[in-house]
């Protein structure tokens, strides 16, 4: 199935991509394209990937029809996979040194365009760590929004790419799981809360990096929501030593591990506690109409943690977690009254009222004038035109 050329996509997929990936060491039945056997096998979880697959069909496809099949570099699901293979054993490579190594020029061919080679390599990244690398996709809303990343350049490692991706900060609540405000913060961050409150809606992302941005001028958070992915790269990395770094963690087919811990963490146990049952019931409703990952409904422990993975800290999500606590305990104003007088928290009363004292000082003030005038006015009057005595 893997020689298949590209734009054959179907289930059988599965077994071939879990193994390039994740090192799936998977049944003889499942290769030959017969029903699973062994009940260790990890093929068996191969229906919770089937969002997945779609999203491999999707950037697949796209792939396919941005260029000619003699122009392209990747032709079939084997060189595709074959160069997956090539970046995970080579995670510390430059974009320049993948070309070299991926994709070397047949003898008596002319080497590829750069934008073939730079189309196949996007591909090969968003298949492999769901990350967009490539800056033909950055839009300019992006831009305007905040949101834009830097891309793999061609002098650049890609495990150095992937850390300034994904810069680690410290949070003095968030970073410490242990803390005592830690549980209080969780809470407030509930997606039922920041709905009621704020009115945010939620948009799923197939890109890892967008998670938990937050558009402020649409009022829409977005999710990354492929668990099934994420529950993946963790079994991968599961008693694999230190994969803190992306240059170990890309070997495993995954991104660091505490990253991948804080993505899910944050959305079975932050967003959408699964224990809450308002929060499982808006889960439950975003998957239907959002075609959320399934997955996301269901909570694994042991299969996927380490022992001491009990509670998860935030130190690569902590600034976007901060952010919403913090448009949580002063949203930013939306409508014209909100945004004239900025209302809904403390500071923002305060101001109103400073606003109506001040107004309703110079109304009296004006009053009392008019007053005076009037007082002086008849006073005038009376000195010009005194009344004689009868």
């Amino acid at each position: 199935m893997a020689a298949a050329p590209l734009e054959n996509v179907d289930n059988a997929l599965i077994p071939c991509l879990g193994q390039v990936l994740w090192s799936w060491t998977t049944c003889a039945a499942c290769l030959s394209g017969q029903g699973c056997v062994s009940s260790a096998c990890p093929c068996r979880r191969s229906c919770r990937l089937e969002r997945y697959l779609q999203y491999y069909k999707a950037v697949v496809s796209a792939y396919v029809d941005a260029a000619t099949n003699s122009s392209r570099p990747l032709k079939s699901h084997e060189d595709l996979f074959r160069a997956i293979a090539l970046l995970k054993s080579h995670p510390d490579a430059t974009r320049t040194e993948f070309y070299q190594l991926a994709f070397p020029p047949s003898d008596g061919e002319r080497p590829h365009d750069p934008a073939d080679l730079l189309q196949a390599t996007s591909l090969v990244v968003k298949v492999l760590l769901m990350v967009e690398s490539s800056a033909l996709h950055h839009l300019s809303d992006r831009v305007e929004k905040g949101a834009f990343r830097t891309y793999w350049k061609d002098d650049v490692p890609f495990s150095q790419y992937i850390r300034e991706l994904f810069p680690v900060e410290s949070h003095p609540v968030l970073s410490y799981a242990d803390s005592e405000r830690f549980l209080d913060v969780k809470s407030e961050l509930r997606a039922t809360k920041l709905k009621k409150k704020l009115g945010v809606s939620f948009r799923p992302t197939h890109d890892i990096r967008n998670h938990l941005c937050f558009d402020r001028k649409q009022n829409v958070l977005e999710i990354f929501h492929h668990t099934a992915f994420l529950k993946e790269q963790l079994r991968a990395t599961k008693r694999s030593g230190d994969v803190s770094n992306p240059s170990a963690s890309i070997k495993f087919g995954a991104l660091p591990r505490q990253l991948v811990l804080e993505v899910l963490g944050s959305t079975q146990d932050v967003l959408f506690p699964l224990s809450d049952p308002k929060s499982k019931r808006l889960l439950r409703s975003l998957v239907k109409s959002c075609s959320l990952d399934p997955d996301v409904l269901s909570f694994e422990f042991s299969s996927i943690r380490n022992p001491g993975e009990e509670n998860t800290a935030y130190v690569f999500l902590a600034d976007k977690l901060s952010d919403l606590h913090n448009e949580m305990r002063n949203p930013a104003p939306r409508g014209r009254l909100e945004r004239l007088v900025e209302r809904r928290s403390g500071a923002r009363y305060m101001m109103m009222a400073t606003l109506i004292g001040v107004i309703f000082a110079v109304l009296l003030g004006m009053l009392s004038l008019a007053v005076s005038l009037y007082q002086t006015w008849i006073s005038y009057q009376a000195w010009q035109h005194p009344v004689s005595p009868a």
